[in-house]
């Protein structure tokens, strides 16, 4: 176990094998290279809290919920990468944006073009471009 310092959550226990391990960080953050995933109890989010700044966690879900038919191809080398040998060991989040006004939150967006993908086998993870996609950074979330 591994004790972790987070400013949302305060100090919390991780089990090392559960981290998730970033090997080139998330996009324009290259050093945060290993997160916690903090379920949010009763809804379809998460946190992906860093394990390397107490201050860093984006709200996250799985497309699916709010996209039925999202659809990625995990190019050869993103899957070399993350050692993905079957479709069934990849997990994928993407990373949501609450847009506020005056602190209230007006709207929420979905970066459908950069999705995180995770082996659930091995927990490397790697925010993937999805080359050619029709998608983008800031696609509404829609019930």
């Amino acid at each position: 176990m591994m004790m972790v310092e987070s400013t949302r959550f305060g100090t919390f226990e991780l089990a090392e094998d559960r981290a998730l391990r970033f090997s080139d960080g998330l996009l324009g953050l290259p050093d945060s290279t290993s997160y916690a995933l903090i379920e949010v109890e009763d809804s379809p989010y998460a946190w992906l809290q860093s394990l390397n700044e107490p201050e860093l966690a984006f709200l996250t879900t799985s497309p699916w919920d709010f996209y039925p038919d999202y659809d990625l191809e995990i190019n050869e080398e993103d899957q070399r990468l993350l050692d993905l040998n079957t479709p069934d060991a990849a997990e994928v989040l993407v990373l949501l944006t609450v847009h506020r006004q005056e602190n209230e939150a007006v709207d929420i967006t979905a970066n459908l073009l950069g999705p995180i993908v995770v082996n659930s086998d091995t927990r490397a993870a790697r925010q993937v471009i999805l080359e050619g996609s029709p998608y983008s950074t800031q696609e509404p979330l829609v019930a």
